[in-house]
């Protein structure tokens, strides 16, 4: 009988407290739990790994628990395979340089040659059609009188000479002149008729008019004039050939020009620099061992801290990406603001959990995840509420 009356007695006050309850406008147990959610601030922590190089570790410059700032080295690889190959691809570069500055001169003078050639076949041309045409056209009259006129002048030349000779002559016989006057008379004479003879033969020629033979002759002067201009044009066929040589050279000048700066990145990739600021957790490598592209090496804890908390889907439309939260940490009694990075879909235990423990299984539950600035007095492991109201 006792007993039943104690059951009695415990029921009324429960039912008392829940009344209560209901009198202090819904702040019990759930209704509070259901406002206040509870989480702990976490560092992110990255995997740090050498990108798409590999090889044997030279200089650990880091250890577990030290600070580092963003840029500052921790590890770094053998570069010797890689600079020797910058050091052949350097004098591949240089070489085809010259290659190409030699091909230039070469054309360079190669078309002043040209223009020399091209101006010496021209003039060349033109002198043999005039001579051409003169013999085709034959003598015009006045060339002919202007012969005949050069023919008695030196007719007349010889005369004089054959005068003069005569006179020394008998100069030299009384012995008035030496020897040596006579002579240079007799030269004077000699030299006047083979001049008489040439101007002769040539009126005589003149008159006759052009042979066939010196007509095909001149048109044979002619034509070899115009293999000049043949010459000329075979030249500056070959400049264009030695000009597309240098473009070969350029385009091979640009693939070898990526390449090196190609090396240059893989070289660059080969010292390991800290992506963020923050504290080393984990050095997996020593001095010596060889690691492989990709594969992680040191564990960075950033300086940036998050924390999550989990609402049901009727509270997960009061929060906005971007939207500033208020929480409070419980270590210090201390408020701080932080501002929502992205808002999901909770994964499945979460769901459970709450269904759990509020009885909501029909609704579902969402991640709400916050960066708040770190300061000295935050560190990660701290419990920090959020009052979703």
């Amino acid at each position: 009988m006792k007993k039943n009356i104690a059951t009695i007695v415990i029921l009324i006050v429960i039912a008392a407290l829940g009344g209560f309850g209901l009198l202090l406008g819904g702040k019990d147990a759930v209704s509070l739990a259901m406002q206040q959610k509870g989480s702990i601030i976490t560092a992110e922590q990255i995997n740090v790994s050498f990108q798409q190089v590999g090889g044997k570790v030279t200089n650990v410059g880091v250890q577990e628990e030290m600070e580092v700032k963003r840029g500052d080295v921790m590890l770094q690889l053998d570069p010797t395979d890689v600079n020797l190959q910058i050091a052949k691809v350097t004098s591949d570069i240089q070489s085809t340089d010259i290659r190409i500055k030699q091909m230039q001169d070469s054309i360079r003078i190669g078309e002043q040659k040209i223009e020399t050639q091209e101006s010496q076949a021209s003039l060349g041309i033109r002198s043999a059609q005039t001579a051409e045409s003169k013999i085709l056209e034959g003598t015009r009259k006045e060339e002919l009188e202007k012969q005949r006129l050069a023919v008695d002048t030196a007719s007349e030349s010889l005369k004089n000479a054959q005068t003069n000779y005569d006179r020394i002559h008998s100069l030299y016989e009384s012995g008035a002149v030496p020897k040596a006057s006579l002579d240079t008379a007799y030269l004077q004479v000699t030299s006047a008729k083979n001049s008489l003879k040439q101007q002769d033969e040539t009126y005589r020629q003149m008159s006759r008019g052009a042979q066939q033979q010196d007509k095909d002759l001149a048109r044979q002067a002619t034509e070899k004039a115009m293999l000049g201009l043949e010459v000329v044009a075979q030249s500056k066929a070959e400049l264009q050939n030695s000009a597309m040589g240098i473009d070969l050279l350029i385009k091979s000048r640009e693939a070898l020009q990526i390449q090196l700066e190609s090396l240059r990145v893989q070289k660059d990739r080969l010292t390991l620099r800290a992506p963020h600021d923050g504290k080393i957790v984990k050095v997996i490598p020593k001095t010596g061992e060889n690691v492989s592209a990709g594969v992680p090496v040191i564990l960075l804890e950033t300086n940036q801290i998050y924390y999550d908390f989990y609402v049901d889907e009727t509270q997960a439309a009061k929060f906005k990406v971007g939207q500033s939260v208020a929480g409070h940490l419980v270590s210090t009694d201390q408020d701080i603001t932080g501002m929502i990075k992205f808002i999901t879909a909770a994964p499945q235990f979460a769901s459970l959990r709450m269904s759990r423990e509020k009885g909501q299984s029909d609704l579902n539950t969402f991640q709400i995840r916050v960066y708040p600035e770190r300061t000295k007095n935050i560190l990660p492991g701290m419990t920090i509420e959020v009052n979703i109201k």
